[in-house]
């Protein structure tokens, strides 16, 4: 029986692999440039106390090795929390903003991405330090900073020809926003739903999110019934407006899932949510319909993310290919505030999803040139070794034989 020896969740790469990898290189990294982005290549290794300080997390997920002194370090789980400490320290004190961008290897033992990999070829931009106001988080700042990463991720989505594709929204103050419908309903009708919300904010476990809400509506309504009076908050709940408390708990609940034109209309026009999300929406008029639905179910990381979330997935295929969103408080972990916003995408989901219908395959022997060696001594290799230089200059691939 044979076997490739190779370790769970990594992989052989062949000739063919390669060029395809190289060729969609090429892609990411001129669009990367072209605005402005100068790459990076953090160390593979990276401290233990750099994961603990940036996200704890990572400590679980990362392969430790140790080294000849007994000291530990971790192969590097992600390439934004090193970045982050590079612009904290060696980059602190270049210009603002550091535009920089990555293409290498992160490695993870467990992975919530598509094609479960301990090795992930990752491509990347960071965009930290955007506010030029006294303001960290002025709204007009982080617009501009959320607009210009979220059109470098569909310029190169478009270039890697990954058609169907959605970029999914989320927003930390979603979750914030539906909690401010549970403690809107629990001072109108002076009731303690802590208990049916406070743990779900923990989990972001949508399934019993929505078992909750239909409780607390039971709870409301058995409330209600208990007075015969009529009562302004009795006749709310029981109206189908936009106004009533029950409404905004099941709109939250069941709604708050789709296109960004239909889901903005239950937001509050003044707040910076809706301006952040909508000013999104209008990237659209310029790359195309449909490229964004907005999802409540989707619960980013708050102790990480400190805003916008998103991820890049293909429909049906059950997983995302990227991700990337705002992480405002990581630099400060390293004793340098400032806002920063960036994504990642993996090399081989991009090879997978992509539409190119061209095929790479190995040179064959017509595009070849082949140098004889007429015998093994070194006076005919040396000859042959000289002739292949010389028609390199005019052929692509020139072999000995």
């Amino acid at each position: 029986m044979s076997t490739s020896f190779s370790p769970s969740g990594s992989r052989d790469l062949l000739p063919t692999d390669l060029i395809k990898q190289e060729k969609l290189r090429h892609i990411l990294m001129s669009v990367f440039k072209s605005w402005g982005y100068q790459p990076v290549l953090p160390p593979t290794l990276e401290s233990l106390e750099a994961l603990e300080k940036g996200r704890p997390q990572f400590l679980k997920e990362s392969f430790k090795v140790i080294d000849r002194d007994a000291q530990l370090s971790a192969l590097r789980p992600d390439l934004t929390l090193p970045i982050a400490r590079l612009a904290a320290s060696r980059l602190s004190s270049v210009e603002r903003p550091l535009r920089l961008c990555y293409i290498a290897k992160v490695f993870r033992q467990d992975l919530h991405l598509a094609d479960e990999r301990r090795e992930i070829y990752q491509a990347g931009i960071e965009l930290i330090g955007s506010s030029k106001s006294d303001k960290m988080f002025s709204p007009e700042y982080i617009n501009k900073a959320n607009l210009e990463c979220l059109s470098i991720l569909l310029e190169v989505l478009g270039k890697s020809n990954i058609k169907n594709y959605k970029i999914v929204l989320s927003h930390t103050d979603l979750w914030k926003y539906a909690g401010e419908i549970f403690h809107r309903v629990e001072e109108q009708l002076d009731m303690d739903l802590s208990i049916e919300f406070d743990n779900l904010m923990q989990k972001g476990n949508f399934v019993e999110y929505t078992k909750a809400v239909k409780h607390a509506e039971e709870r409301c309504i058995k409330s209600l019934s208990q007075s015969d009076e009529p009562s302004e908050l009795k006749a709310c709940f029981e109206s189908s407006t936009k106004e009533s408390p029950l409404n905004y708990l099941k709109k939250a609940c069941f709604e708050l899932t789709g296109k960004p034109v239909d889901i903005l209309n239950y937001l509050d026009d003044d707040s910076e949510l809706y301006q952040e999300l909508e000013a999104i929406t209008q990237l659209e008029k310029i790359f195309g319909k449909d490229k964004f639905i907005i999802d409540f179910t989707m619960r980013p990381d708050s102790h990480y993310y400190t805003g916008l979330y998103f991820e890049v997935v293909i429909p049906n295929s059950g997983k995302a290919i990227g991700k990337g969103g705002r992480y405002d408080n990581l630099i400060s972990c390293f004793g340098h505030p400032e806002t920063a916003i960036g994504f990642s995408l993996q090399i081989d989901s991009l090879l997978k999803y992509s539409t190119d219908e061209e095929e790479i395959e190995s040179q064959d022997s017509e595009s070849k040139i082949v140098v004889p060696t007429h015998n093994l001594s070194v006076s005919s290799i040396i000859e042959a070794i000289d002739q292949s230089i010389n028609l390199r200059k005019k052929h692509p691939v020139v072999t000995i034989d």
